[in-house]
């Protein structure tokens, strides 16, 4: 009895440890929405790996949506922006310059056309590019 206990107590020891860490679990229920605020609460605690890893699952699941894959997209580079890993944001930016030049005006959210472009152009001066 006394083992079974120890091991009821370490089992649930362990649950309490992996709900502290950076893993990401999102219910498959999930709306984007919610997805979408789990991130940025991640991001608010600056746990930036854990904000990155709930945008990829939200373009894992609702990347279909034009107007939700822009959006989980920038707000992947701005976070590599903010750690100044420029490397890996200029690329998505690059990405989303071109999204936006190849489609109708009104398509896409246009809040994200600016602040890509602004972050583009940041990320360029600082590696020494100008698209």
């Amino acid at each position: 009895m006394k083992k079974i206990n120890a091991i009821f107590l370490a089992l649930i020891s362990l649950a309490f440890i992996s709900c502290a860490s950076d893993e990401v679990e999102i219910p498959v229920e999930a709306s984007s929405l919610e997805i979408i605020q789990q991130a940025q609460n991640a991001v608010e605690k600056g746990k930036k790996k854990k904000a990155i890893k709930c945008y990829e699952i939200l373009l894992q699941r609702y990347g279909n949506n034009p107007a939700i894959y822009v959006e989980g997209r920038y707000e992947i580079a701005h976070i590599y922006v903010k750690q100044k890993d420029y490397k890996k944001a200029e690329p998505i930016l690059l990405e989303l310059k071109e999204i936006y030049d190849s489609s109708a005006p009104g398509m896409l959210p246009g809040a994200y056309r600016k602040m890509s472009a602004k972050d583009l152009g940041k990320v360029q001066d600082k590696i020494g590019k100008k698209e």
